[in-house]
């Protein structure tokens, strides 16, 4: 039986991939470095740390601690201004999960503020009672600690968390915590490959609604 639900936020319950692809490629551009978007997609889930030493390897002349900072800048205002909105069916989703007082968490790779300034332009921020982001520094996914440090701040076992990721370093690292995982793919499709880390796979987040 499900007894908390714990969301990625980036892709999952943010549409803010898309941009934040050419946001990233953006900030590469500043530099004189032009990021392709391939390269980007492969740092979706990971934590800081994990992407700037990713970055790091391909481009050893980038100033990447600098890389970010423009990003998280960028991101901010378009967050402010209303340029990243929720995913489809994510307000019928928290609303759902609040009627049946369902606790639910925040486990991104994103840092703390950039979590709260995302949730806040949205009007989701009082909907999560629990967050486990990269400013917690924790290893990245695929590997399980942000889960699993979300569901001991929730009080609840892993293996009574449901995790709604979209990333595929994301549903391994649900799976590697021992938790039901749905996929709600959004950049990257739901594969073959994929299936042993996904218990369910929804084309939006309205069609979590029954698994809870």
């Amino acid at each position: 039986m499900i007894q908390a639900v714990i969301f990625d936020m980036d892709g999952l319950l943010i549409d803010s991939e898309r941009i934040g692809l050419h946001v990233m490629r953006e900030s590469g551009l500043r530099q004189g470095t032009d990021l392709p978007l391939d390269r980007i997609c492969h740092t979706l889930g990971a934590s800081y740390q994990s992407s700037c030493d990713y970055y790091h390897r391909f481009y050893p002349d980038l100033d990447v601690h600098a890389l970010f900072v423009t990003f998280s800048q960028l991101m901010k205002e378009k967050a402010e201004k209303g340029e990243l909105p929720l995913k489809k069916g994510a307000l019928a989703l928290l609303r759902h999960l609040e009627s049946r007082g369902i606790p639910r968490a925040i486990a991104s790779s994103s840092p703390l503020h950039m979590v709260e300034a995302y949730l806040k332009s949205t009007g989701v921020l009082t909907c999560f009672s629990v967050f486990a982001t990269g400013s917690d520094n924790l290893p990245s996914k695929p590997n399980p600690d942000i889960f699993l440090t979300a569901a001991q701040r929730l009080q609840v076992s892993p293996a009574a968390c449901l995790v709604l990721e979209d990333s595929v370093n994301g549903v391994k690292a649900g799976r590697a915590a021992g938790m039901q995982v749905c996929m709600v793919p959004d950049l990257i499709p739901f594969t073959a490959e994929l299936a042993p880390y996904c218990d369910h796979v929804a084309e939006d987040l309205s069609q979590v609604i029954p698994l809870v």
